[in-house]
């Protein structure tokens, strides 16, 4: 089986000429179709889909660069930003037409991304890409400008916001968890945690942290106020990435390492008994609330796998093949180069 946290961690950076691409329309929507849909980044594939919620299809391919990881939207300039582990880019996904707008040139590979909706504020994490990952870097959405970078740690891997409290927190394999403020770009304090801690999702109403942990296969949570560790669940093999579905008081957690999905109860803090089986080495993980669905990306097989937040089963398995006939590697079959 492929140890994905490993292949994940050095990656080695590859250089490449970046070109824009639109996205192909398929089962005859055309791109202008505003419609609820979710953003799924396929790492080592360099595309995000773009998958219509209510049917589970894919209306566009977006190719985004070498390695496409975190996904964060900005709702009121209707923009997603797409962190690529490899080639130090942000892409600007404008989310009313499927289109990429362009691309911000951090100069790093960054794999963590998280927005502040009030200000319209994107933080961008840099990657441990062999290299050691140090930087935050700001960028204004209104304008695509970086504002700002700040050195905050030592290996880098993801992060999450707390705007109500303008507080920032970031995992790191050396640092464990790096506290950030957000009005002043300090670190406030640092968290040990010594077994890999990757994954990071925030409840902001619970006051809670969670962190998955890959050398000890569990999620540690953390209570935001006194930054005291409230409890560490055991998961699965090797959890990766974490999201929460706050309505209905659930986190997701993928098991890259046995192929299954945890789910964390938020409100008693304990995990199901039992796991969701999904695809080969389960990674990227996209959840849309409103929908009452979460979206899997199986890096070890190619597929999406669908599940039914409410009900913890999979509903839909979306192939390697995409609905526009291509194999999802061939960019040059589906996409086309912006003007």
């Amino acid at each position: 089986m492929i140890r994905v946290r490993y292949l994940i961690v050095f990656i080695a950076p590859l250089l490449m000429s970046l070109t824009f691409s639109a996205p192909l329309p398929v089962h005859g929507m055309s791109q202008e179709d505003d419609i609820s849909t979710a953003y799924v980044s396929k790492i080592l594939d360099g595309t995000v889909a773009v998958i219509d919620v209510s049917t589970d299809h894919i209306i566009a391919v977006l190719a985004t660069g070498t390695n496409p990881a975190e996904i964060a939207g900005v709702d009121s300039v209707n923009r997603a930003y797409v962190a690529d582990l490899s080639d130090g880019t942000l892409t600007v996904i404008n989310t009313t037409a499927h289109r990429i707008e362009e691309t911000i040139d951090l100069g790093y590979p960054v794999a963590a991304v998280d927005a502040d909706q009030a200000t319209q504020t994107v933080y961008a994490l840099e990657f441990s890409n062999g290299a050691p990952g140090t930087k935050l870097h700001v960028i204004d959405a209104n304008t695509n400008i970086q504002t700002a970078d700040v050195s905050i740690g030592s290996r880098l891997q993801n992060i999450g916001l707390d705007p109500e409290e303008n507080r920032a927190y970031a995992t790191d394999f050396v640092d464990g968890v790096i506290v950030i403020n957000t009005s002043n770009l300090t670190v406030v304090t640092r968290l040990p945690m010594l077994d890999l801690p990757h994954g990071i999702a925030i409840h902001p109403g619970l006051n809670r942290l969670y962190v998955t942990q890959l050398e000890s296969d569990t999620v540690t949570i953390i209570d935001t106020t006194s930054h005291a560790v409230i409890d560490t669940l055991s998961v699965g093999d090797t959890p990766q990435w974490i999201k929460l579905d706050m309505p209905r008081n659930k986190a997701f957690v993928t098991n890259e390492g046995d192929g299954t999905v945890s789910v964390i109860d938020l409100t008693s803090n304990t995990v199901r008994p039992d796991t969701i089986p999904v695809g080969l080495n389960p990674l990227t993980l996209t959840v849309h609330e409103a929908a009452a669905k979460a979206y899997v990306y199986n890096i070890g097989d190619g597929t999406i796998s669908v599940i039914d937040t409410i009900n913890e089963t999979v509903i839909a398995t979306i192939d390697v093949i995409f609905s526009d006939g291509f194999e999802s590697g061939d960019t040059a079959a589906w996409s086309m180069k912006a003007p």
